[in-house]
């Protein structure tokens, strides 16, 4: 609640402020800057629908534009104010814009709380996959309100559920055992559900904190994303949400940890059996394997030596493998389609 962010009062002593913002959440905007008093300064209010496929090189030119409009100089301060896809494209254009705005971000959908707005990772997607033209910018502030949450639609916290399974099986512990004990109803904030984006949130942060750009623990927090981000791109952009798709790249995973590291399958089983409680997607059409392979070498996460998965030895112990044969991925993507 805004009442209860400290960070207000530090907003309403900064200068101008530049606020992007999803056009449903305006009216907490609106609050916000009442409370921080916005008639006092220079406070310029952006909406922008951004769905998954405008986010791209061309829409931030088009705020690129409005910045420039708007005369945006180096003591703006940046408020992204919505999903993750806004977050992450507004947290772009702060990055690159006179070489690098401040920026807070204010994640409203359950993707963004336990995941997108947090690291500092921004990008945009090109034809070639996913996040592929980016950044490493950190926010001053993430400010997560799960109150924002009790008003989505139900395809909005299926979108977020993926990053959950993920993070739960690669932390493992208390996470893990929440999330399997503790089913939570898809679209009626609990505290059941504030404690899992909680702890959610706080394990990314913590890894973040000791690995930005991604040289060793953050390369973790790939797992599903692999054949996830592979499965987005092929399908078409917001075919299959964020969510369903790390939810089938999660199996995909799971599928190679127990051809690879003889993971036990009652682990995908028990993923497989929470993906069908909350009504994610377990299986999709048939589609072209190697074209999806040719997809993940794309990818930024692949190198020289080719593609690296993360994978798991058990429950909350993820490790990094390279070079895996094609064959044994075609196998690994054959738990995933639909007969």
């Amino acid at each position: 609640m805004l009442e209860k962010w400290p960070w207000s009062t530090w907003l309403a002593n900064q200068g101008s402020v530049m606020v992007v913002v999803d056009p449903p959440v305006k009216p907490y905007v609106e609050r916000l800057l009442h409370r921080i008093g916005a008639e006092s300064k220079t406070v310029t209010v952006l909406e922008r629908s951004i769905s998954e496929r405008d986010k791209t090189l061309d829409t931030v030119a088009a705020l690129y534009r409005d910045f420039g409009e708007e005369r945006v100089t180096r003591d703006t301060l940046v408020l992204a104010v919505g999903g993750g896809v806004l977050t992450d494209l507004t947290g772009y254009v702060a990055a690159t814009y006179l070489r690098g705005l401040r920026w807070i971000a204010v994640p409203t959908t359950l993707l963004a709380q336990v995941d997108a707005a947090i690291g500092g990772k921004v990008a945009v997607n090109t034809e070639f996959g996913k996040n592929l033209v980016g950044a490493f910018h950190l926010p001053e502030i993430v400010a997560i309100d799960p109150v924002l949450l009790a008003s989505l639609p139900i395809k909005e916290w299926r979108a977020g559920f993926g990053e959950v399974i993920k993070s739960a099986v690669i932390a493992g512990g208390t996470l893990y055992d929440r999330v399997r004990h503790n089913l939570e109803p898809l679209g009626k904030m609990t505290s059941g559900w504030a404690s899992i984006i909680g702890e959610t949130a706080r394990l990314k942060a913590q890894i973040v904190q000791m690995d930005l750009y991604e040289q060793d623990q953050r390369m973790f927090l790939n797992f599903g994303h692999t054949a996830g981000h592979a499965l987005e791109n092929y399908f078409g952009y917001g075919t299959l949400s964020h969510g369903e798709a790390v939810g089938l790249g999660c199996l995909v995973a799971l599928r190679l940890s127990e051809i690879l590291l003889g993971l036990e399958r009652r682990v995908r089983e028990e993923v497989e059996s929470w993906l069908l409680r909350w009504g994610l997607p377990v299986n999709t059409t048939e589609f072209d394997s190697t074209a999806l392979i040719n997809i993940m070498r794309q990818d930024k996460k692949a190198r020289a030596f080719g593609l690296q998965w993360v994978l798991l030895k058990g429950i909350g112990s993820p490790v990094v493998v390279r070079n895996v044969d094609a064959a044994v991925v075609r196998e690994a993507l054959d738990v995933i389609v639909r007969r």
